[in-house]
């Protein structure tokens, strides 16, 4: 009987210890301190990309919770975060999905900000997306499509023209014209460059005669200046002897024109101007008859 007891004894102390184990175990392996307590938090993204529950939740680096539940609210993500009672999350804190591993691995990582204003628990907290490798690997995989696209688009341009047997032969036709063109404006150089180098030759010596000529009248245009200048100098001087004159002038006209002298007299008296009219005429005739038939003169004694 007393070895049955202490069959009994030993069979219950090995099940108490493996159910103590056990239940350590539980906590050790989900990271539970079952002396710690903890808040739950609402994390809002646009997107979560690899992350994963029981994903490490880091506060300026240090874990202290995990992620609980990844749901789909509407048009974001929501990620249920648990977190030790004894962190406060200002309001100006920065919570972001990094990227901490090659496979792509994540965790929410938070900044504290200084602000006295805190989030309590339960509260929903909008966070930012980093990019890591597996939108790397994304990104690359569409620029390989991309690049797949435009190969395939270059293959077919190359094969419409320079692969292409009517491009070659249009092309060598292209450049053949090309050649010809060049040894035609090649010969056109050598027949003119003789006659442009005898052009300016004449070029430059026609301007030597021309600077000769240029010297040789420099004098006599500087003398024709100064008598210019005399002459205009003795122009002023006849200009001003012309007004005195047609001064004189225009008093003799009035003088002529008035009838208190004697000049003026005799233009105005219609009178005498028949009269002379008519003597000149007697006389005009006189003169036609001595010219015509002789003076004959008479002589009277008495």
């Amino acid at each position: 009987m007393k070895k049955n007891k202490s069959l009994y004894f030993v069979v219950g102390l090995v099940v108490l210890l493996a159910i103590v184990i056990l239940v350590f175990g539980m906590f050790f392996l989900n990271d539970k301190d079952p002396r710690e307590s903890f808040d739950i938090y609402y994390l809002r993204f646009t997107q979560v990309s690899t992350l994963v529950l029981d994903d490490p939740v880091k506060v300026n680096g240090v874990k202290l919770g995990k992620v609980e539940d990844i749901m789909l609210s509407e048009h974001r993500v929501v990620v249920s975060i648990r977190l030790r009672d004894d962190v406060k999350i200002p309001k100006d804190s920065e919570v972001r999905v990094q990227n901490i591993g090659i496979m792509g691995e994540r965790q929410i990582g938070m900044i504290l900000g200084d602000t006295n204003v805190y989030f309590s628990p339960g509260d929903t907290i909008d966070g930012i997306f980093d990019a890591g490798i597996a939108e790397a690997i994304g990104l690359a995989g569409e620029v390989f499509d991309s690049t797949k696209v435009l190969i395939s688009s270059v293959k077919t341009v190359l094969n419409s023209t320079i692969a292409s047997n009517d491009f070659q032969e249009q092309f060598k036709s292209i450049l053949a014209k090309a050649e010809e063109l060049e040894n035609r404006v090649i010969l056109i150089v050598k027949q003119s460059d003789p006659q442009l180098k005898k052009s300016l030759a004449s070029l430059n010596e026609a301007t030597v005669k021309v600077n000769l000529l240029l010297d040789s009248i420099d004098t006599p245009i500087q003398n024709l200046f100064l008598g210019s200048s005399h002459l205009i100098s003795n122009a002023d001087k006849l200009l001003e002897d012309l007004n005195v004159m047609t001064a004189r002038l225009n008093d003799i006209t009035l003088k002529l024109q008035n009838k208190d002298n004697t000049a003026g007299l005799l233009l105005n008296d219609r009178v005498l101007y028949d009269d002379l009219l008519t003597t000149m005429h007697s006389a005009d005739s006189l003169f036609r008859i001595i010219l015509q038939d002789g003076l004959d003169i008479n002589v009277d004694f008495f």
